[in-house]
């Protein structure tokens, strides 16, 4: 939910903050399922689901995150610039639709930068964009553009629609239409060639764009005089099914007797992946219940898009499941039906309509075998065999509970495999190896390289452990008043690919080795461009009166970010990388006058 979400971005922010570079919060919820898992054991039994739905969160918010970041910086370096208070509500906006950036978040960001948000602002603004989406034609701009002229033209002008029974046909043109430059529309009687325009037909057999479905391809000739390539076709109000394209031969003109036929094997390839959504709704259904709903779609010649909700988040293993039961019927060669029937009828034949789709007395239902029966006006297979094989490319979330998969079939399908296919046998040929033997080969190396980095991460602690006892010499020559043993790591040659976990390894290695030292270890970075400062006190001086994490408080903000930790151990992350030695000289100021107060 959006609450928990917010809180889950919120606790990825502050351990940014804090330089934690790596995934974390999956670790933070191990602690509350042991914890909580006597009292709720349900937790303990989702732990899987829980972890995965973290890391999706996770990983998707630091993507936003890095992206979005990167534009308010610069809008804040604007405001320094220009000397201003405000963000303007339309870059607060574009962070939020653009890049999905909370404008909670963008409000904490720029407070903590000393400037301010007009939150009244913000929402007025985007309230007037949504007013404007919502008023948008549901076509493209050139319709929207022409919206006035084409009902101007309707109440004489209708095309007899007849698709679904032929691919091409005898017609007549009953209205031309010339694009200018700036995509308005002209009426004209004729058009010559190399002009782009629309062509209106008494009668037509190409679809229109409409229910996710793109419009056909083809052409339109008359004779071998004149020839119209047909780029696409819409709807853009009822009754009016508009040609577009180009003249590529001799001239169009208005009430020629034409010849109009569809590209048949680009209409083929939109019907295979049209008639695979009914599967695939049907196989949803089937593996995570009646609950299941379309919400939306997109099909063409060369892949489909069909967006479903669904309360579950669907496993990799879910997905191979619909995939193979989909390619069941498939191969199954079922007999697709469609017919015209009242929607009173349909209803009682229990076939499926989308919530949002207003429908008349008669309807048409495409009905698949005895599983699937849909309320749909597009082009569809006559038998499921001739779709030849689907192949889901991609499931992912765009929303709460809405889910999108992306898939190809037929040829598009195959020539997918088939690439994939030929890069591992390349990958196999590099390694020497064939595909059956390649996870193998490919694990070997990984653990080769994971021993490796490990034996390069141990050699740089020891030298670096080497460095820092040499040159903070004067704190292990004496022991009865404590020393600050500081540490710039940003001045070693071997900072390189450092990271907070192996400076706070080599950080307890020291105070391990010297533990009968009197000692505050200080240790300062930059990694990422984020300042990071590690601080440990022995057992004597936390005595003394030293506490790590007021001082990682204190020193936070100082670096624009935070910091905490315990009595003996503490870290600060934050976003001001130039504030790092005031905050180190801030830190050691303070540790040497609790020492010599407490002498």
């Amino acid at each position: 939910g959006y609450v928990l979400r917010r809180v889950l971005r919120r606790a990825t922010r502050f351990g940014m903050l804090l330089g934690i570079k790596d995934y974390f919060l999956n670790e933070v919820a191990e602690r509350v399922i042991d914890g909580y898992c006597g009292f709720y054991p349900e937790i303990k039994n989702k732990k899987d689901t829980i972890n995965k739905n973290i890391k999706e969160e996770e990983k998707k918010f630091l993507q936003t995150l890095k992206e979005g970041l990167k534009l308010l910086n610069i809008k804040i370096a604007e405001l320094k610039n220009l000397n201003k208070e405000y963000l303007d509500p339309q870059d607060s906006f574009r962070l939020y639709e653009t890049y999905g950036f909370p404008v909670e978040l963008t409000l904490e960001i720029l407070n903590e930068n000393g400037f301010k948000l007009d939150l009244k602002k913000f929402n007025k603004y985007q309230e007037k964009h949504s007013e404007k989406s919502r008023s948008k034609s549901s076509f493209d701009k050139n319709i929207d553009f022409n919206l006035d002229l084409y009902k101007k033209i309707s109440p004489d002008l209708k095309t007899e629609f007849s698709c679904y029974e032929k691919s091409n046909i005898n017609s007549k043109i009953i209205s031309i239409f010339e694009v200018s430059g700036d995509g308005k529309l002209m009426q004209v009687d004729k058009l010559n060639e190399g002009k782009h325009g629309e062509i209106l037909l008494d009668k037509t057999p190409f679809y229109g764009e409409k229910g996710g479905e793109i419009g056909d391809r083809g052409i339109i000739k008359s004779g071998g005089l004149s020839l119209f390539e047909v780029n696409d076709t819409q709807v853009p109000i009822e009754g009016i099914i508009t040609h577009r394209g180009i003249v590529k031969k001799g001239i169009i003109n208005l009430m020629d007797d034409v010849f109009a036929e569809v590209d048949i094997l680009f209409r083929r390839n939109i019907s295979k992946n049209h008639t695979s959504t009914h599967i695939l709704h049907w196989a949803l259904r089937t593996v995570f219940g009646k609950n299941v709903s379309q919400a939306g779609s997109f099909v063409s010649d060369e892949r489909f898009r069909f967006d479903y909700k669904v309360d579950s988040v669907p496993s990799s293993e879910n997905i191979d499941e619909v995939e193979k039961l989909v390619n069941d019927k498939i191969m199954r060669n079922d007999i697709v039906r469609c017919f015209e029937t009242t929607k009173e009828y349909a209803d009682e034949l229990g076939a499926i309509s989308l919530f949002n789709e207003k429908y008349g007395k008669f309807v048409r239902v495409v009905e698949i075998d005895d599983y699937s029966r849909e309320l749909c006006g597009g082009i569809h297979v006559k038998r499921t065999g001739e779709i030849g094989l689907l192949k889901i490319i991609s499931e992912s979330s765009i929303g709460a509970n809405i889910r999108r998969i992306e898939a190809q079939t037929g040829i598009f399908a195959f020539n997918y495999l088939n690439s994939g296919l030929n890069i591992l046998k390349d990958i196999a040929s590099y390694f020497a190896s064939d595909i059956s033997g390649l996870f193998e080969k490919m694990k070997n190396l990984n653990e080769s390289e994971k021993k490796l980095e490990e034996e390069n991460t141990l050699m740089k602690i020891k030298m670096l452990k080497k460095d820092i006892i040499s040159s903070n010499k004067e704190v292990f020559a004496k022991n009865e008043s404590g020393g600050i043993l500081a540490y710039d790591f940003t001045s070693s040659g071997l900072n390189e690919g450092l990271d907070i976990k192996t400076m706070g390894a080599i950080q307890d290695e020291i105070a391990g080795d010297y533990v009968e030292k009197s000692m505050f270890i200080l240790f300062s970075n930059i990694i990422n461009n984020k300042p990071i400062i590690l601080m440990q006190c022995s057992r004597d001086l936390a005595d003394k009166g030293i506490d790590c994490a007021a001082l990682a408080k204190e020193a936070g903000k100082m670096l624009k970010g935070g910091g905490g930790g315990k009595l003996q151990f503490a870290q600060v992350g934050g976003s001001d990388p130039e504030a790092v030695g005031d905050a180190v000289s801030f830190i050691k100021n303070k540790v040497f006058r609790i020492i010599n107060k407490k002498q």
